[in-house]
Order: structure tokens, then sequence, then C-alpha cells
């Protein structure tokens, strides 16, 4: 269970001592399961199909070798949806029909009651749906007062009874009850923001954490920045900053920007993603926790929402290589989106000459469930070109196991709308669109009962 979460404007102390009674609970485990004897020894399990943990400083550093659980005999996502809202599952017109309300998804949640939120940009409401389709609930709506919305941008479900819709350009905070009814409703003061943090503005990238304080991406840029057609360019670093109650800010490191490939058929085009896409960053609703990762290597970093690092979580095996299959499914799956989106058939020659990397990255999109534990978007050797499974973490660092999913490139991207996505500990929520582009939010079953 995750624990209480602090107050607003309070930080919460790093349990350095829980870490090492973690590190020794583990360590003995392991003693009594291999039958060592060596009082001295640092690691819980030795060896490729272990773990070990070590002190760095205040930093424990979590080595993982193997998962837990070996595949198939791990948790497992069903491979059919269980509901689907919007989209064309009910004739427009009849009860349940929410095709109409299901667009510009920014936000998900399953609520304990098994409601479905959604929230919608497109809209600017948060919708309440039953498991059938049936509307339940419809709050807020477009407007600048109490409990209205410009640009909702982000929902936060702070079980059992809360749901907070936070909008983009900084605009107000605003807590609902499950029932719909206001709770409060706070501005945020972008001026103070921008007076802290340089780098800062309206469109700043924003995430919302368990203590109602924010997360906030800046821009680091470099005038000497330039690339070319046919490159593939590493972007300017970004650095993440943590905006307390009093509009304080405390960096949380310079990391990699994006990497973007410039096609040489068309010159000034801003580029498409590489396989190294950039930094990946996650938290939950109620988490204690963020983690954030280049992508590049195979390590996340684990933070306290005061910005201590608390844990490095690394795992100890070989990257996924890019076969020229792999490569082949990621020009076709660009050349297909952008034929999807309004282009025609010559897109497919824009990818032509795009690089192929030796290996896929180590880390991709993260996600936190409602649990508390981290779930990785990897790629496997399905040669899919896309990320299409999961690896799954405690909260101590422990690789768990790994999950097999469908290929996607930005599911729970978090920069991404379509990325969208939410983890509960029975259900998996996402966005997609049908044959028609249309979107529709849907629920996938988690099956953990066997396992854990």
């Amino acid at each position: 269970m995750i624990p209480d979460e602090p107050r607003l404007g309070t930080a919460r102390p790093v349990d350095r001592a829980g870490a090492v009674r973690h590190a020794l609970t583990a360590a003995l485990l392991a003693w009594l399961a291999t039958g060592a004897c060596d009082p001295g020894t640092q690691t819980e399990e030795a060896g490729p199909t272990g773990f070990s943990v070590r002190d760095s400083g205040d930093v424990e550093i979590v080595e993982n070798h193997a998962p837990e659980w070996p595949n198939g005999r791990f948790w497992t996502i069903d491979p059919e949806p269980e509901f689907v809202l919007g989209g064309k599952t009910v004739p427009r017109g009849e009860a349940g029909d929410s095709s109409h309300l299901i667009w510009q998804v920014t936000g998900l949640a399953r609520l304990t009651d098994g409601r479905v939120a959604v929230l919608s940009a497109g809209n600017d409401q948060l919708l309440l749906f039953e498991p059938s389709g049936v509307l339940s609930k419809t709050i807020g709506r477009r407007g600048r007062g109490p409990g209205e919305f410009e640009r909702a941008a982000r929902l936060q479900y702070l079980s059992p009874d809360t749901l907070v819709v936070w909008q983009s350009w900084m605009g107000a905070v605003s807590h609902f009850d499950t029932d719909g009814v206001l709770l409060n409703s706070r501005p945020l003061d972008l001026g103070r923001i921008m007076g802290n943090q340089t780098g800062a503005n309206a469109e700043s990238w924003t995430y919302p954490l368990s203590d109602g304080s924010f997360m906030l991406q800046a821009d680091r840029p470099d005038p000497d920045f330039a690339h070319a057609p046919g490159e593939a360019v590493r972007y300017p670093p970004i650095e993440f900053f943590r905006i307390d109650h009093a509009y304080a800010a405390r960096s949380f490191g310079v990391w990699k920007g994006p990497e973007s490939w410039h096609s040489p058929s068309v010159p000034g085009f801003g580029g498409f993603p590489t396989f190294a896409a950039g930094t990946r960053f996650a938290t939950g609703d109620r988490s204690p926790w963020l983690y954030i990762s280049d992508g590049d290597s195979n390590e996340i970093r684990q933070y306290a929402l005061d910005g201590t690092l608390v844990r490095i979580i690394r795992r100890a095996v070989d990257p996924v290589p890019v076969t020229e299959r792999a490569h082949r499914s990621w020009q076709e799956y660009w050349a297909k989106s952008l034929t999807d989106g309004g282009m025609d058939g010559a897109a497919a020659s824009l990818f032509d000459d795009m690089p192929k990397p030796d290996h896929h990255p180590a880390v991709g999109p993260l996600a936190v469930d409602t649990e508390g534990y981290l779930w990785v978007r990897e790629w496997s050797n399905r040669e899919t070109g896309l990320p299409d499974q999961w690896s799954v973490f405690d909260s101590g660092g422990r690789w768990l196991g790994v999950i097999p999913g469908k290929p996607d490139l930005f599911l729970c991207n978090r920069l991404v709308s379509l990325g969208v996505c939410w983890l509960g500990r029975d259900f998996f929520l996402t966005v997609s669109q049908d044959e028609d582009g249309v979107e529709r939010v849907e629920g996938y079953r988690i099956r953990r009962e066997d396992n854990r």
C-alpha cells in the first residue's frame, strides 16, 4: 500500500532507515533461500538470475539481472477490451452513444465504484461514464469561472472521492467530488512562476504531483544548435523543476532533449522522432515517488517529491538490437501514420534514408499504477519496431516481470494526446482510434490474481 501523502507545502523526509531495513530484509531472504553462510555479503542474490542492492552514500542502487517471475507466470492484460467508450461501438443516437463526447481526451481514471472518468479538452468537460457507456455525470463547462475550464489538460484521481482537473497555460486547478460538486478552485500565478524560474512560460510542460505541487519542464536553449536534412539530431537539453505551493523551484536535474530525424525529402520540416525519443518521466496520482530516465541507458532514477534522489534502478541485460525487419516496421509505421493523416502515398519515401541505430532504447514511456508499481514500456525481440511490452518494478526497484502488449509508439507518453493511459489494480485504460480516426476509450482487464 502507498503511505498517506504529505500536505501541500511539506516535504516528505526520505526514510533512510526504511531503505536500510528493505535491503537487510531482502538480503536475509536471499541468504536463507540459497543457503549462503557469508554474513558479510552485500547482495541479496548473486549471479545472472538475481538482483543486488547496495548503498552509495544516501542513495540505494538496485541491480536487476532478471525478473522475479519468468515469462508466462507473471501478470497479463487481456488482448481485447472489456469495455469501450466512444467510437462506433454503439449506433449514433442510441442509449450509450458517447462518440460525440470522446474527443481530445487528456485524462482517464476508473473510480472505485466502476465508473470511468474521461477528461475531454475538446469539450472542456469532465465526463463520468458507466462501463456500459451510459453517461452518468457531466462536470464543468467551457469558461473562466470557478469549476469551468478553458484548456482541460490533466486529470488526477485522488481515490476514493476526489477528482482534480489541471488546465494548460497555467490555468486554475479545480477539485471536485465524484458527485460533481466543486470543492475548491485555486488559480496558478503565472507571473510568479515565470519570475522565479528561468525558461518557464505559459506553454511550459507541467504535470501534477500528489501533494498539490507540480513538475515543470524548462528548455535549455543552445544558440549553436543546428540540424541539416538527413541527420538524426539530439535537441538541446531540458530541466525538470518541482514548483511548490510558494512557487519556489527545486531542480531535478538537466536531462537529454528528444532526438529527431530530418528527412532530406522535406527540408525545413520539424523532424520525426527516432527510436531514442528522449527523457521519460512518471509519477502516480497518489505516489510519493517520481521516476526519470534518459531512455538511452538501462537506468531509472527514483526521487522523493522534495527532489532527493532515493534510488537508482538498473538492469544488467543486453540491449535489444534493431534488426532490418524492425527498422522496416518502424519506417512503415511512420509512412502509414502520415498517409492516414492525409498525405499521399509518397509519404513512404520520406523514410527511405532514415538511419538504422544498432539498438532500441533501453527504456520507453513510464507509468505508475494505483498500487505504486512502475510500468516501463520497452522493445522486445519480436521485431515490431515499436514498444510492445511492459516491464514492471515494485517501489523498491525490484524487477518483477514482463507483460506482452500491443505495439504502440505513443502509449503512456504523457506529451501526446493519444498516449493518455491510466493503470489501476484491475484495469488498464487507454485512448485509441477506430478505422475512421474517431477516438475511443478502451478498458482492458489486468489479471494479477494467479501470481501475486
